[in-house]
């Protein structure tokens, strides 16, 4: 995974979890993290705990224990 790879994961989709991002690249969650942490310095990608991107859950993620990350865009 490039940061590239990430970018083009987090613009297909409204927000995305770090186990998430790790499942789909097959990677660890170190790995994802130091890369999203790139971009969030860069302020390219938006970091925020819970469901505080949609203001709803399903409850099925236990989504208010979860950070989701979603791309900003230009």
């Amino acid at each position: 995974m490039t940061l590239t790879d990430l970018k083009g994961f987090l613009t297909e989709r409204n927000r995305v979890s770090v186990g998430e991002i790790a499942g789909h690249f097959n990677t660890d969650k170190g790995t994802v993290e130091s890369m999203l942490y790139h971009w969030v310095r860069k302020g390219k990608v938006e970091k925020k705990a819970g469901d505080a991107f949609s203001g709803t859950c399903c409850g099925k993620c236990g989504g208010h224990h979860v950070t989701w990350y979603r791309w900003i865009d230009d």
